[in-house]
Parts: C-alpha cells; sequence; structure tokens
C-alpha cells in the first residue's frame, strides 16, 4: 500500500490490536519517506478511530489493513468516519479477512464488502484482490472469528470518496423553452380591492345587505293546520300506508273515511303535556310535541290501545 502514496500527501494509517509496534513504526518510516517533508503522516487505532477529533476533508490517503497480519473487520462506523476525513476525491485503499460464503459469522464476503464500501459513499470501487493468508494469520483468523481455514481468504479494495462533500447541494440552472415560460399577470389594486372586506365596511350605509327576514312570505310564517300535513296518497281511492300513524287505516278498518272520534284521555301525572322527557314510558302522548296545559288533544284508537 506504500506505493500509492505520492509526495506531499496526508496519510491516515489505521492499525489494529495483535500487529507489533515495531511493523507500524517500519511502515510509517516508509511512508514518511514517500510524502517527504510536504506530507503527513497519521496514526489512529481502528477502536479510536470513531472518537478521534481529525478535521473533515483533511486526509488525502487512507491506510486500512495495511499491516500483517490483517485481522480486522472494518464496520460501517468506521467506513463512514473515514468518509468523513477524506478530502473529496480523497482514495482508500482496504484489506480486511474476508470469507468465501457467508456462514453466519462477523466476517463478511468480498461482495459484502464492496456493497458496504458503496452504502458508506464512496465511488470508482475496483475488482477485488484475493490474497492468500499464511499459516499463521489463518489460524489466527479461524479462531478469532470461528470460521474453518479454507474458507478464509484476505481482499484488497481500492475506491475514492466522490468529489464533492456529503451533504452539499447546488443550484441548477434549467432554461425552459418559450411556449413553458410562465407568465407573471400584475394584478391592480381595484381588482384586490373587489374581494377585500372589512369589518369597517360593515356599518357603510352604502354597502347593500339582504334583510333575511325579507327572503320569507306571509304563508311562511303561517302554522301549518293538520289536514295540509296530511300526505298526499295521489287521485283515486286512498290506501294507507304500510305503517300509518295518521290515522287512515284505522278509518279504512272502520269501513268510514270520516274522522275517528276518541275518548278524552286524562293525564295521570300532569306533565305530559311538557314533552316526551316528562311522560311515562306508557304515556299515549309519546312521540307527540309538547301542548298548552288543559289543551284538548285527540287521539286515534290505534295510540289509545296497549301495545301488544
Amino acid at each position: 500500500m506504500a506505493s500509492n502514496v505520492s509526495a506531499g500527501d496526508v496519510v491516515l494509517l489505521v492499525w489494529c490490536e495483535g500487529q507489533s509496534p515495531e511493523r507500524v513504526k517500519e511502515l510509517v518510516e516508509r511512508l514518511q519517506e514517500k510524502v517527504g517533508s510536504s506530507g503527513q503522516v497519521k496514526i489512529e487505532n481502528a477502536e479510536r478511530l470513531k472518537h478521534s477529533a481529525h478535521p473533515s476533508s483533511s486526509i488525502d490517503i487512507a491506510l486500512l489493513g495495511a499491516l500483517n497480519p490483517v485481522l480486522n473487520h472494518h464496520d460501517e462506523e468506521i467506513l463512514s468516519e473515514v468518509v468523513r476525513v477524506l478530502r473529496p476525491s480523497g482514495r482508500l485503499h482496504v484489506k480486511e479477512p474476508t470469507v468465501t460464503t457467508a456462514n453466519g459469522s462477523d466476517l463478511r464476503t468480498k461482495e459484502k464488502l464492496i456493497s458496504a464500501l458503496t452504502l458508506s459513499g464512496f465511488v470508482n470501487i475496483s475488482e477485488a484482490t484475493v490474497e492468500q493468508l499464511n499459516t499463521e494469520e489463518e489460524e489466527t483468523v479461524s479462531k478469532q472469528y470461528k470460521v474453518e481455514k479454507d474458507k478464509v481468504q484476505l481482499v484488497a479494495v481500492s475506491c475514492t470518496k466522490p468529489n464533492y462533500e456529503v451533504g452539499s447541494s447546488s443550484s441548477l440552472s434549467i432554461r425552459l423553452p418559450k411556449q413553458l415560460k410562465l407568465e407573471t399577470k400584475t394584478v391592480t389594486p381595484d381588482v384586490t380591492n373587489v374581494w377585500t372586506l372589512s369589518s369597517a365596511d360593515m356599518g357603510d350605509d352604502d354597502l347593500n345587505i339582504i334583510d333575511e327576514d325579507d327572503l320569507l312570505e306571509d304563508e311562511d310564517l303561517l302554522k301549518p293546520s293538520a289536514d295540509s300535513l296530511k300526505a298526499d296518497c295521489g287521485p283515486g281511492k286512498k290506501k294507507a300506508c304500510k305503517n300509518c300513524s295518521c290515522g287512515l287505516a284505522e278509518e279504512l278498518a272502520n269501513g268510514d273515511s270520516k274522522p275517528v272520534k276518541t275518548k278524552p284521555v286524562t293525564s295521570a301525572c300532569g306533565s305530559c303535556y311538557l314533552g316526551d322527557a316528562f311522560r311515562c314510558a306508557s304515556c299515549p302522548y309519546l312521540g307527540m310535541p309538547a301542548f298548552k296545559p288543559g289543551e284538548k288533544i285527540a287521539l286515534s284508537n290505534r295510540q289509545l290501545n296497549a301495545d301488544a
């Protein structure tokens, strides 16, 4: 991975537990020779990278898994932090152990690694290069992640950060055709005032407001008679409705079209005239409107008979 570094680059080297300090120091010296005095090499532990105080967009190249043995699994939080600290068009070179087939362990396949890089925001992802682990590394990875040795392989992938900051925005210059250009209509003050009505206008003598009493005729104020409220059963012989409530069914049953004579009914409680709220459950006046005290109310035979 040191061959990917150029003079003047700011390099972030991420190491993990299990790697010797001598190898870390040796790689840092090689990288320092590559970047020269105008560049810089920063070292960070993988577990502490998420808590680091590296400024955003301050790194040119990030190296993950550059030291042997490569034991670390780079999760989404590490990849997201690398995206944050990389400059636009910055490069990432990552190595990590993978498995040939998914088996439920923490190790992922190379396809899952490429997918994780894509979801983290990286572009221009290269083809995954498979490298063989030595016997010691295979045993260490197999024991740490509890996978079979023959299913473990080392994968190297390179990718870049987009040439813009994550979350940045820019305005689009869209030129509309002439026929699609919207014409802005000017509204004159006179048109606006037509639809404007304030509370002060309500007292204006020139404002003509219709009096609601003028909408009613004299006939509308007359109390309707009982005959006028009866339903018109049409021409010919009258027939009672199925649920007749006007007394026509009783008249037809008696064979007489004259009104049924009813005997006067006296109130036992004396409050029947007040309305249904003051009437008993068996009151014959149930359903009828309130009437004046002492007013004679005629009831049909059907209303006088108790419900069967």
